[in-house]
């Protein structure tokens, strides 16, 4: 890097350089002696400064001053001087009031004559059209007038210490000769001591020395005039010669006075009421430039052809109007297309003056005073005006910038890079307009060479300027300026009040400031394909630590900070360098990225970003066309917890955010500036003027002000969104949609979504009020920030999930809520007597505190309602259990105190809660329906608030607030409650003392009987929907048990709103939840007591229309539903006939509602029983009268009825066939199946029989016969097998009770039997082993369950083996022949393979071998294949595989020990012998009885019996048995 150091050149050399290129201006022209004398407006003939000669640098004596002399000797007083004593006293030579120099009207003018009076408020007059000279003067005096009142003590915003010390005082600045010989009229406040006193500041801990801090913005203010503006001041001169010296003005920068459109706890931004109108209204035409003056307080806005000045800053005590001051210029622009001229204050006393720059001609005019400058007269303001132009301008160059370098000087800078030093007074302190060219002289060539390059090639000027700023000062007339470039080249100047000038320091900080990015990682190394520009650099505050070694100021370093701008191929990164340059060598030490906005690098003067640094420097903001970005310049103060947050990787991002404009409503920033920090606001704030809005102010609280550098980091989701729900509707030119730089992940918007919207439920806010005059108006606000949540959630974020926008939703419903309950209150008080409570105030005091934000007497909170709505409206739900929780404790408590409530106060009590409950969860349906698309659900999904069935929101949504269990159920109560209160009053409305409420009111209380009604079918049925749609099903079950147990107490409510008078409205609320059966109770009550009512009138013979009419409107009902409801109204109105066993009357409706009934008689199996009689009398269709009762034999309990139940089937279904005269394919099979059922019926019976003797022995009472018959058959068999023991007594139970059991119960009943408890002469216990598989295989064939066939065949055939003792039987030693054939005879299983023997049972179903039935059923995998425990649970069925397995295991034994395989051949082959013997047996005995019958027939008639008749015989008896054979029955005729 190459630094240039250079000299500077005395500032009364001659500038030839200007001379010589037509830039210097007149005066360069005049000899340097003798061709001036003196200022215009003074007497040459005066003595300079009073004998103080050139520049008053004092008279004679008065250099002891500078020196540490001591003129006084406190010990001796013997070297006592005038000059010793009170020295502080006197006035300084700045203060030194001279004479008013004599003015020649001839060569200056005339003077303006003094005002006689005070002139305050006046407005001006419009005297455009005036040709009168009077008019003229008086405009201008109001004019005057007008801006003395401006800048009165009051409002001025400067300070003395603003002028330039080498200017002398003025008595006054327009006045005449006459009045100069009047000075006391004119009374003038003076300088004060306070007035250069120096001001000691320190920011951020570090001291900020006067010689070193820089000013905000790059524009030079002195200390003295950066003094803090809340603090006392020096008061200015005022132009009203009545008037008292004023106290001194406390002026406000912070603008308390604004609107306030946004706020967080980082920063707050306000429009500034002192904007004038004119300025504010949005799409204005025109173009404008604005330009502010911190130290001043005041703000210039430039047109093509205008100036307006107005005061921006508020004052305290301010009584001074903020109406700008209308400034005409004295240029024009050649062009609408030229660039705005540039304006700006100079600080001046008792006015500041004005500066106005013409960009393109270059020409200057300059007032010393606003009061000059807004002269109406044209020619007088032209006089009043110093004017100067800036020469050398090009064809295409123009000032592109202004910027303030000292009190009275400014820099322009122009499109070519050329810096011109522009002062507004000469050495003297006159105001006069001079132009020095910022010039490197010792780069220059002399000659006519050098001359040439200097006036084409600019003379060293650099090219594209980006930022002129004027920075620290070095020395009280002399101040630095920094100089940089677009491509990083930076140049330090020093600059004097003078005008002198020189080069202090060059450098190029492009590969420092490229290689710092590069650090960051934001960007890869290779720069090949990126571009670093810089866009604006401002000066940090210098750090002083009191460690430093004094040294000059030019040693110190000057630290800036400087916007650069990295644009890649589909991106811009915007960085901020902290550079460092001491002694022309550059540091970055950090680099703060811009991460919160990325647009695109625009192009042009108006799209330049600009960079502001306001005190203590920590909070830079990037200005924008349409956007301020804040960006956090603070580090992390070093802790043992950030200490650990860096270790852990966690330290957070420093605070960054972005302000953006509205992009389609032509916003744009036209002028911004820093801030002085004072000392009431200890705030680092800016000033932006926006064109078609106004002039904002964004501030930021320093350290100092309560946060600290860790409370300052990344902006929340829950900040932005506060900011968007409280500010984003209020207001129009910020835009609340967020950045996509900013993006924040969807559960940290969902949780602070939830935050925001509890904040605004339970008032916690910070952005809400807690008190105000109008609870309607609080209560609005907070609805209307709810919905702004969720306006600006669904169209700035990804949607949310449905269990977030169903909790959002709820909240939103309860502030809704809460509006409709503060309106019932409201009118309650209206309406109430003083004496009697409201319920809704005893209510809020009766709420646990547990449930209420209690009142808080040591800050006066009395008043509980509005207390209780401000803060928990987010469980208003409370409010509905406890409304009749109040009512009811109140009449309890009157009743206890001796003095009970009147009913007439009670039905307003009631009346009240009704009110309460209704406005509650009515208001919260209706919402939930109409804002249902605004939170992201289909409106289709909702009917009247409720959500259908089967959707899927459903899934993992928490319990709706409207429809829990204590709502439901304190609705309800409320409701039967006021039912049960009307109907103890009767018909009367009266109580027991015969006073009671008002018919009306108990109608109107009816009425609203019938709204709660409404609310309460809501409320259980989104809740019973809730609980089906669970996952658990447990859960479901308690849903669909709710659903069934509220058809109930609907009913009930719906009939006692029809007694009160409502039946209308019953009927209506029936339709509209479709409960036929309330309905048809409801009718069918009103009719029964309308009847009984017209019976009563006819016995009495009065007139009984009345009454007929309701009973035929009643009628006309019944008969509209079947028509508009048809099978849902005939099943719940023909039930009501079978519930109340009116059977004779239903089938009477037969001829009226025909088809009806026959359906509903169809449909429901029930009616079955007598269903068959309307199928054959009404239908005349006996297949179906069949076919109903085939299905009544499955609700047969009973065994007889089932039997009868089975044979009338089969009778009717034969009837069918014969009436048909065709095939039915059902009726045989089922012909065959029911004789199956009959038989295994008979069974049944048989068994019942065989135990009807032990039956007999206990009393008539189940559970004891069920004992007596398990301690007959059940010891031995289950003993030790739980699961088949309590089968058998289940078995045995029915049994006795004569009730049907299953095909597989009675089989298993059987074969449970103990063997020593039966009748060894009874058949049926020889033969119960073949019984049972008999039963097996009669179900099976009738339902064809094959698998449960099976098993049970296996397990009956080893319960029939493991009877009897095989072992024993197995040792034949010492037995003979006859014992051992009986033992084995005796077995169950020979006696079972007898009998199938016998009957050919084994021809299809040959017995199993032993070996074949291990294992049977002792896994639950194995029970698992019958469908008899297919849906049973795998614990019960392992206790069953349990108890088979010991079954299982005794046939090991009997397989084993008693070797049963080796019996089983001989087994079978004993008994199909003794099977055969025994038919044989049969056969011989049958035949002889046949023989010995024919042969007494024979005898009795005397015929002989020959062959034909024997063939004949039994012809006939071979028919029949083939007959019965085949149907299993006897077929008749």
């Amino acid at each position: 890097m190459q630094v240039y150091r250079h000299v500077g050149y005395a500032h009364n050399d001659r500038d030839h350089v200007a001379l010589a290129d037509g830039t210097a201006v007149a005066e360069d022209h005049l000899p340097r002696y003798f061709a001036k004398s003196g200022h215009v407006d003074a007497d040459p003939k005066k003595v300079k400064k009073e004998g103080g000669g050139k520049g008053n640098w004092g008279t004679p004596g008065e250099e002891g001053q500078d020196y540490g002399y001591n003129f006084t000797n406190a010990r001796r007083r013997s070297n006592s001087s005038s000059y010793g004593h009170a020295i502080s006293d006197f006035k300084t030579k700045f203060e030194t009031v001279e004479a008013e120099p004599m003015f020649e009207e001839e060569y200056h003018g005339a003077q303006d004559d003094d005002m006689d009076e005070e002139h305050i408020g006046l407005e001006k007059a419009d005297s455009a059209d005036s040709t009168s000279t009077a008019s003229v003067d008086g405009e201008e005096n109001a004019k005057k007038d007008f801006i003395a009142v401006m800048f009165s003590n009051s409002t001025a915003p400067a300070s003395t210490a603003l002028r330039n010390p080498r200017r002398r005082q003025r008595t006054g600045s327009d006045d005449s000769v006459a009045v100069r010989q009047l000075p006391k009229r004119l009374k003038r406040s003076g300088l004060t001591t306070e007035t250069f006193k120096p001001l000691s500041q320190s920011a951020n801990g570090h001291l900020h020395s006067n010689e070193s801090s820089p000013a905000p913005n790059g524009c030079l203010q002195d200390r003295e005039s950066q003094s803090p503006a809340g603090g006392e001041k020096t008061s200015l001169a005022i132009r009203n010669r009545n008037s008292k010296k004023p106290e001194r003005e406390k002026r406000s920068n912070r603008g308390d006075s604004g609107i306030e459109l946004t706020k967080n706890d980082t920063y707050a931004v306000k429009r500034l009421a002192t904007t004038p109108i004119q300025f504010q209204e949005q799409g204005n035409s025109g173009d404008w430039h604005g330009n502010f003056t911190p130290s001043l307080g005041y703000a210039v806005a430039t047109t093509q052809t205008q100036a307006f000045i107005w005061r921006y800053k508020q004052a305290t005590n301010a009584t001074g109007s903020s109406k700008p001051i209308a400034v005409q210029l004295l240029h024009h622009a050649n062009s609408s297309e030229d660039p705005l001229p540039l304006g700006a204050l100079v600080p001046s006393s008792p006015e500041p003056g004005l500066l106005i720059v013409m960009p393109v001609s270059g020409k200057v005019s300059y007032w010393d005073s606003l009061s000059n400058a807004a002269s109406v007269d044209r020619v007088r303001q032209k006089q009043q005006a110093i004017q100067g132009t800036v020469a050398g301008l090009a064809a295409e160059e123009h000032i592109s910038q202004i910027t303030e370098a000292e009190p009275q000087g400014f820099l322009l800078t122009c499109t070519s890079g050329k810096i011109v030093h522009l002062t507004v007074a000469d050495l003297q302190g006159r105001a006069s307009i001079g132009f020095q060219i910022l010039r490197n002289n010792s780069t220059e060539v002399s000659g006519i060479f050098g001359s040439l390059r200097n006036v084409f090639g600019g003379g060293g000027w650099l090219r594209d300027v980006v930022a002129v700023k004027a920075g620290n000062l070095l020395h009280k007339v002399q101040r630095e300026c920094v100089i940089g470039t677009s491509k990083g080249l930076l140049q330090i100047w020093d600059m004097s009040w003078n005008g002198a000038h020189s080069l202090k320091y060059e450098a190029d900080a492009n590969s420092q400031l490229l290689k710092s990015i590069q650090d960051t990682g934001t960007f890869p190394r290779n720069t090949n394909t990126q571009y670093l520009q810089v866009l604006d650099l401002a000066f940090l505050p210098a750090v002083v630590t009191g460690q430093e070694v004094t040294g000059s100021a030019a040693s110190r370093a000057t630290r800036l900070l400087i916007l650069t701008a990295m644009s890649g191929a589909n991106t811009t990164q915007y960085n901020l360098h902290v550079v460092n340059i001491t002694r022309g060598e550059i540091d970055v030490p950090v680099v703060h990225p811009v991460t919160c906005y990325h647009p695109p690098l625009m192009t042009g003067a108006a799209a330049k970003p600009h960079l502001l640094i306001p005190d203590p420097g920590q909070i830079a903001y990037v200005v924008f066309e349409a956007s301020i970005v804040l960006v956090s310049l603070e580090e992390i103060e070093e802790s043992p917890d950030s200490q650990l947050q860096t270790e852990a990787r966690r330290v957070p991002d420093p605070f960054q955010d972005v302000l953006v404009f509205h992009k389609d409503r032509g916003f744009a920033v036209v002028g911004c500036a820093a801030d002085t920090m004072e000392k009431e606001c200890r705030d680092s704030a800016c000033t932006f003027m926006i064109q078609g809005y106004g002039v904002i102010r964004v501030s930021v609280p320093s350290v100092e002000g309560g946060l600290t550098s860790a409370d300052r980091t990344a902006l929340t989701a829950e900040t932005k969104l506060e900011q968007a729900v409280f500010y984003g509707s209020q207001q129009s030119l910020l835009d609340m949609s967020g950045r996509p730089e900013m993006q924040f992940a969807t559960e940290d918007v969902s949780d602070a979504a939830l935050r925001i919207s509890r904040s605004i439920t339970s008032s916690s806010s910070k952005h809400l009020s807690t008190a105000g005059p109008s609870m309607e108006q609080h209560l609005q606000k907070r609805a209307m920030a709810l919905t702004e949540l969720m306006k600006h959630l669904r169209k700035n974020y990804p949607p949310l999930d449905h269990v977030i926008r169903w909790k959002l939703l709820w909240e939103a419903e309860r502030m809704a809520a809460a509006k409709a309950v503060w309106r019932v209150y409201n009118d309650a008080i209206t309406h109430t007597h003083e004496r009697e409570k409201i319920l809704l105030y005893e209510l809020v005091e009766c709420i646990s505190e547990n449930d209420k934000t209690e009142n808080r007497p040591e800050h006066h909170e009395t008043d509980h309602v509005r207390h209780w709505l401000i803060k928990d409206v987010w469980r208003l739900e409370f409010v509905v259990p406890w409304a009749f929780k109040a009512l009811d404790t109140l009449h309890r408590y009157s009743i206890e105190d001796g003095q009970p409530m009147s009913s007439a106060y009670r039905a307003r009590l009631i009346s009240q809660a009704y009110d309460l409950q209704l406005m509650v969860l009515e208001t919260a349906y209706s919402f939930r329906q109409s804002n249902a698309s605004l939170y992201g659900f289909n409106e289709d999904a909702l009917t009247e608030g409720l959500l259908l069935r089967d959707y899927t929101e459903y899934d993992g949504m928490p319990q709706p607030w409207t429809s829990t269990n204590i709502i439901c159920e304190s609705v309800q109560t409320l409701a039967e409650y006021f039912q049960t209160f009307a109907s103890d009053l009767g018909p009367n409305s009266s109580d027991e003392e015969g006073f009671g409420p008002p018919p009306e009111h108990l109608l109107k209380i009816a009425e609203k009987n019938a709204r709660l009604i409404d609310v309460i079918c809501k409320t259980h049925i989104e809740r019973f929907q809730f609980l089906q749609a669970s996952d658990q099903p447990r859960t479901r079950k308690l849903g669909k048990d709710l659903e069934k147990h509220f058809s109930d107490p609907r009913k009930a409510l719906l009939k006692g709103l029809a007694e009160m008078g409502q039946l209308l409205a019953a009927i209506e609320l029936g339709e509209k939840y479709r409960d036929m059966e309330a309905i048809a109770e409801v009718l069918e009550s009103e009719i029964q007591v309308a009847q009984e009512e017209l019976s009563d009138l006819v016995k009495t013979g009065e007139n009984a229309e009345e009454v007929r009419a309701k009973i035929a409107t009643c009628e006309g009902f019944v008969d509209e539903y079947f028509d508009k409801y048809g099978a849902a109204w005939a099943n719940a109105y023909f039930a009501r006939f079978v519930v109340q066993d009116r059977i004779s009357s239903l089938l009477r409706h037969g001829h009226k509602q025909r088809r009806h009934l026959t359906a509903f008689l169809r449909n429901h199996p029930e009616c079955t029983n007598f269903s068959w009689i309307n199928e054959v009398s009404v239908e005349g269709n006996y297949t179906a009268a069949a076919d109903g009762l085939r299905s009544a034999q499955k609700q047969a309990d009973t065994l007889w009825a089932k039997k009868i139940q089975v044979s009338i089937s089969r009778l009717a279904t034969m009837a069918a066939l014969s009436v048909q005269h065709k095939e039915d394919d059902d009726a045989k099979p089922f012909l065959s199946a029911s004789a199956g059922k009959l038989e295994v019926l008979s069974v049944q019976e048989q068994l019942y029989d065989y135990l009807r003797p032990i039956i007999r022995r206990a009393l008539n009472d189940t559970p004891a016969r069920t004992e007596v018959v398990m301690e007959q058959y059940g010891k031995r068999f289950v003993k030790g097998k739980p699961a088949l023991r309590g089968a058998m007594k289940l078995h045995i139970a029915r049994l006795v009770e004569e009730k049907v059991l299953d095909a597989e119960d009675l089989a298993d009943m059987i074969t449970f039997m103990d063997e020593d408890g039966l009748d060894p002469d009874s058949d049926f216990a020889n033969r119960r082993f073949m019984v049972a598989l008999q039963v097996v295989r009669l179900h099976a064939d009738s339902t064809g369950d094959i698998s449960s066939k099976e098993l049970l065949e296996k397990i009956i055939w080893r319960r029939c083996i493991i009877q009897d003792d095989w072992p024993s039987i197995n040792r034949t030693e010492l037995k003979d022949e006859t014992q051992v054939e009986n033992e084995a005879g005796a077995t169950a299983l020979f006696k079972t393979l007898r009998e199938g023997f016998k009957s050919g049972f084994w021809d299809q179903n040959p017995p199993p071998n032993p070996s074949t039935l291990r294992g049977v059923g002792t896994t639950v995998s194995s029970l698992r294949t019958s469908s008899r425990y297919s849906e049973a649970a795998d614990n019960a069925l392992s206790i069953i595989a349990k108890d088979l397995e010991i079954e299982d295991t005794a046939l090991e034994t009997c397989i084993g020990k008693g070797r049963l395989e080796e019996w089983w051949k001989g087994i079978v082959d004993a008994a199909q012998a003794s099977a055969r013997n025994e038919a044989d047996r049969d056969g011989e005995e049958e035949s002889r009885r046949f023989e010995a019958e024919q042969e007494r027939t024979t005898r009795d008639d005397g015929s002989v019996w020959g062959f034909g008749g024997m063939a004949k015989k039994s012809s006939a008896a071979g028919r029949h048995e083939s007959e019965r054979d085949e149907e299993g029955d006897v077929i008749m005729g």
